[in-house]
């Protein structure tokens, strides 16, 4: 069976992280997604950081991570005939996504109110810093802007240190995952929206949308979230903790069973009772002293002998891996998590989409994410006709592998 957005066809404007991970999500399930970049360079992330080894300039880790499976058409935007071309491929599109900033879309007539007369039932996507409006909305910004005045640094880092980034982008990544929530749902009601539709997701939301379990507390009853370093600010036991070797097992007893298995794996039944420890309320009053003693058994015995115990016992638990031991563990080995993706004969290993169904097929082939400009010809020279083609590309407008470039 084809993939469930098989037909569909995505004109992509996004750069850097948070769009392009929307518009690849969509692409592994099915849709044609033609992204447009800038000429000469292409998108920004290109040159995030260096190339990998056997790759050029302008091929980094960044980049290849965030797009495969897409079409590059390399068109000048800032040319009215670039906007043209731009608003002619709209016509055959079924959503549109950029993560400019407000104003630079409706800017180049490329807005929301330009493109929805010319596609019936369009659906515009639109990631932001800060959202469309307020005092915030034309600041620039990025994932390390936005974990910090989120909150999300502020929660981050050891008991009485600074704050600390998470290692992940998760703004700009949870931006994007909402983003594929609102466009998924936009589809699924589109033949009652006609009109079209305008999905607007800023990063700023999106950051707060991952601590939703605090902002009860913290916006109505003016609480403060203390930074915890390998523990949680609500769940005691839920941490880290060093083992007799110098590694860490992590201990999650996050429910009344798990917190009474761990009990009972410890030799402490007695704490199931005893008033200071029986809840998780009073365990969160008595943290320093639950901590303490916790802290003082599990460095009795090395952390394959706790993971063990603790398995055998039903208590959720797991080693602490660095990176480059998580891709290579078991249980993702056995998943397939990492695949690997051909690009002119060189290898590219990335982490496959983690939405998977019985219903559709799981063996479409992965194509490497493009070189800049790699489909310009492929995709308008159906609709432009070579002359056109090559008046566009000799004046600079268009760059492609295949095309004539400007003198």
């Amino acid at each position: 069976m084809s993939k469930p957005l098989s037909g569909i066809r995505v004109l992509d404007f996004t750069h850097a992280a948070a769009g392009p991970f929307t518009t690849m999500l969509l692409a592994d399930l099915g849709a044609e997604v033609i992204k447009i970049e800038r000429p000469p360079r292409g998108d920004g992330a290109r040159s995030m950081g260096a190339p990998m080894p056997g790759f050029k300039s302008g091929e980094s880790d960044y980049f290849q991570s965030l797009n495969r499976n897409k079409k590059s058409v390399a068109i000048d935007l800032s040319r009215p005939e670039g906007v043209e071309i731009a608003r002619s491929l709209v016509m055959e599109c079924d959503i549109v996504a950029q993560n400019f900033r407000p104003s630079v879309m409706d800017r180049l007539g490329l807005g929301f109110t330009d493109l929805n007369p010319l596609r019936e039932g369009l659906i515009y996507c639109s990631i932001s810093a800060f959202g469309t409006s307020g005092p915030w909305a034309d600041r620039p910004a990025n994932d390390i802007i936005m974990q910090s005045v989120s909150g999300l640094m502020g929660v981050t880092g050891e008991v009485n240190g600074g704050p600390v980034r998470i290692g992940a982008p998760v703004a700009d990544f949870s931006s994007a995952l909402f983003a594929l929530s609102g466009i998924l749902a936009a589809l699924h009601a589109r033949d009652c929206h006609p009109e079209g539709q305008h999905i607007e997701v800023s990063m700023l939301e999106s950051s707060l949308n991952l601590m939703c379990n605090y902002i009860p507390s913290v916006a109505g009853h003016g609480a403060q979230i203390p930074r915890l370093g390998r523990g949680h600010a609500q769940i005691v036991p839920y941490q880290a903790f060093l083992c007799a070797d110098g590694a860490y097992v992590m201990v999650g007893a996050f429910t009344r069973n798990f917190w009474e298995n761990l009990c009972d794996m410890l030799g402490r039944e007695e704490w199931k009772t005893e008033p200071r420890f029986a809840t998780n309320r009073s365990r969160l009053q008595n943290r320093s002293l639950l901590i303490g003693l916790l802290e003082e058994i599990f460095a009795e015995h090395p952390r394959e002998y706790w993971v063990e115990r603790l398995t055998e016992a039903d208590v959720p638990n797991s080693p602490i891996l660095e990176l480059d031991e998580a891709v290579f563990m078991e249980q993702v080995t056995h998943l397939g998590s990492i695949q690997t993706i051909e690009d002119q004969g060189r290898p590219i290993r990335v982490v496959r989409s983690p939405i998977r169904s019985q219903s559709w097929s799981e063996d479409t082939p992965q194509t490497a994410p493009p070189t800049v400009g790699r489909d310009t010809a492929d995709v308008l020279g159906v609709r432009l006709g070579q002359a056109r083609l090559s008046e566009l590309a000799a004046d600079g407008i268009i760059v492609g592998p295949s095309l004539t470039p400007p003198n």
